[in-house]
């Protein structure tokens, strides 16, 4: 018997690639063989290969996972084979009208994903990345029938590391934005932000790390510094290796988190990890993972946010250093997916034998 993964796009660094990768390494240990596949993937990232393969290899014996969270044409061929059990592993699809003015053409594939929905329902298990992603399903499927498993693992080298509580941050306080630089992320209400903070005397710096893949949304960003006179306080730093982002986690106060579609935010997550305070908007999964008093309501004014990060900041006699009640927090929500609890799971599929 042999677990099958397939995602439409498998990269390491991306939440969708990352999970396929940990979810192998984690069947691994659990004593089965995996394979890996994907429409489109970076051919030095091993163990991966092209859907065409699965539907040559699979075999009755096998259990076939999808990772879902865009719209696949190969869906329909998928739910027709013949193996012993499908499972799929629902990431979210990000609302299209966040998407339709500077994305149309990932809004497009967006609608197209919600009107997929419904075929879900023919898998033999579903597995959503936290309960707001599985309540999205309602409509399609039942929704009570559906697992949760958070997507992470803790052997990803963010969980692994050590955190050297005493790490102090620059004197000026900075605050951290982590993931894709895409419009439904709202990275320019980070910005204004930190405009706000300085019109109260608050004096601040932004890093904004991940990959910018709409220039003219990044060009949007730049522009709305710039106009705000907080250009120079804004460091858009790109992609980093694992050394950078953690030296920014364990350097930065804060993590901002206003995007408006997260299934999951696993920064939120590891920011948490280095015992860092998180500032988070509500109405999307990340408010499930985060303590409550650091969420806002969906719709609060950025004057709020403002407010409530110039007073969490400026009161702390340790700023920047890691606080164990967030390490705690993190360790507790990594619990939620553990390889006790994808052995269970795969052991209801008839993929593993279950421990007496």
């Amino acid at each position: 018997m042999t677990l099958r993964v397939y995602a439409t796009d498998i990269f390491s660094g991306d939440a969708v690639g990352n999970h396929c990768l940990g979810l192998a390494r984690t069947a691994s240990r659990l004593g089965l063989d995996v394979e890996l596949y994907a429409r489109f993937f970076d051919v030095s990232t091993a163990g991966v290969k092209p859907l065409e393969e699965l539907f040559t290899s699979v075999t009755e014996d096998d259990v076939v996972l999808l990772s879902y969270s865009i719209f696949d044409p190969y869906l329909d061929k998928l739910l027709a084979l013949n193996c012993r059990e499908t499972i799929c592993y629902f990431h979210g699809v990000t609302d299209p009208t966040l998407l339709r003015e500077l994305e149309p053409p990932t809004a497009k594939l967006c609608e197209q994903a919600l009107a997929q929905l419904p075929s879900l329902a023919g898998f033999d298990t579903i597995v959503a990345n936290s309960h707001c992603t599985a309540a999205s399903l309602a409509g399609a499927l039942d929704v009570q029938a559906v697992k949760v498993v958070p997507p992470v693992f803790a052997d990803m080298p963010v969980f692994e590391r050590e955190i050297d509580p005493e790490i102090e941050g620059p004197r000026i306080p900075n605050l951290l934005m982590v993931g894709r630089v895409v419009p439904h992320k709202r990275i320019e209400d980070g910005i204004s932000i930190l405009a706000l903070l300085k019109e109260h005397e608050f004096d601040a710096t932004l890093s904004i790390v991940g990959s910018s893949p709409n220039y003219d949304y990044l060009k949007l960003l730049i522009n709305h510094a710039r106009r705000l006179g907080v250009l120079e306080r804004v460091d858009f730093k790109g992609m980093l290796d694992d050394a950078d982002l953690f030296e920014c986690y364990e350097t930065t106060d804060a993590l901002l988190a206003t995007s408006r579609h997260e299934g999951f935010c696993v920064p939120v997550l590891e920011a948490m990890r280095f015992g860092k305070p998180v500032f988070v908007r509500g109405g999307t999964a990340a408010e499930e993972i985060s303590p409550a008093d650091c969420v806002f309501p969906a719709n609060a004014d950025l004057s709020a946010w403002a407010s409530a990060i110039a007073k969490r900041l400026g009161k702390s006699t340790a700023r920047g250093r890691s606080d164990p009640a967030y390490v705690a927090h993190a360790g507790e929500v990594l619990q939620r997916a553990s390889d006790a609890v994808w052995r269970e799971l795969l052991a209801n599929a008839g993929a593993l034998r279950r421990k007496a």
